[in-house]
This record gives C-alpha cells, sequence and structure tokens, in this order.
C-alpha cells in the first residue's frame, strides 16, 4: 500500500475520533471538522516530501492536538465574530424600517459606552484592531506588551462589547 493511501485509509476510518479530540480541545464541532482537514493535508504533505510516518494514527492525533492549541492561542482573534463591526454595518446598511434603524443605532449606543468604559489599553488594543486595521504585533509594539497580551485585550474588549449586547433588553 502507498503511504499516501495508508494516511488516506486511517483518516477516514479514524476522522469521527480525530473530530471529538479537536472539539474537545476547542468546544466548537464545525471549527473541529476544519482542523482535522487541515491535519490530513499537512500529513499528505508531509509523506510527499518523503518522510515516512512510523505510526499515522498518532501522528494525526498529534497534528490536529496542536492545530487545535494553535486555533485557542491564535485563532480566536482572527475568527472572532466583530460585533463591533456588525453593528456599523447594520447602522450603515439601509434600514428596512425605523424600527430596525432604532435598534441598530441603540447597538452602537452600548458598543459606545462599554469601548468608553474600558481601560485605556484595552479600549485602544480593540479600536486599533477593529477600526485601524493594524497587526497585533504593530499593536504590541505601540502598547509595549507581548502579542499575548494584546490579543487578550482585544478578547476581552470583544466580550465586555457582546455581554453587554447580550444584557441589553431585547427589542420587541
Amino acid at each position: 500500500m502507498k503511504d499516501s493511501e495508508q494516511i488516506l485509509n486511517v483518516y477516514l476510518s479514524h476522522r469521527l475520533h480525530l473530530v471529538d479530540v479537536a472539539a474537545g480541545i476547542i468546544g466548537c464541532r464545525a471549527r473541529a471538522e476544519d482542523i482535522v482537514q487541515d491535519a490530513f493535508i499537512k500529513a499528505t504533505l508531509v509523506q510527499k516530501k518523503g518522510t515516512e510516518i512510523q505510526r499515522p494514527v498518532s501522528y494525526l492525533l498529534q497534528v490536529v492536538r496542536r492545530l487545535a492549541i494553535d486555533f485557542l492561542r491564535f485563532g480566536r482573534i482572527r475568527n472572532e465574530i466583530d460585533v463591533a463591526d456588525i453593528a456599523v454595518q447594520n447602522l450603515l446598511c439601509d434600514p428596512r424600517s425605523p424600527e430596525t434603524y432604532v435598534g441598530n443605532r441603540e447597538e452602537l449606543a452600548i458598543i459606545e459606552g462599554v469601548l468608553a468604559s474600558l481601560p485605556d489599553r484595552t479600549r485602544l488594543a480593540f479600536e486599533m484592531k477593529r477600526f485601524g486595521d493594524y497587526k497585533l504585533r504593530e499593536i504590541a509594539v505601540v502598547l509595549d506588551l507581548s502579542i499575548g497580551r494584546t490579543a487578550q485585550l482585544i478578547t476581552d474588549a470583544m466580550a465586555a462589547c457582546q455581554a453587554a449586547l447580550d444584557n441589553a433588553a431585547p427589542r420587541n
């Protein structure tokens, strides 16, 4: 059996277990599916370079774990739904009704209030990332922080905005 067929057979026969492992780490089954597919591609590329994989099941499990941990470290910032951008886009869209317009304005006011209440570095990091389109490393240099700490500040701001929107009185 060719090496590529061996990896394919292992992938197909253990895919559900690999997805379970990734989902257990990141907490999202849909993204876990992506991680498992990425792991398969990485394993295939390693074999194409001529490297023999002795224990393909163990190898794929390790790649899945590492990709899932990398997602937790770095992916959340890149893949997080930006509630502030959604509120701004909703405001700029042609509203279907006056109620929608008012609701969008209320959401934007909530986000503005949350941002004003955040510590300066947290607010500045969030604004630089979301409105200034700066990269994490650029923000980290400006704020004299590590990239990890900068990412955490942005995540904290995002979580504060989302929590405020979730706690706002529902619109009728």
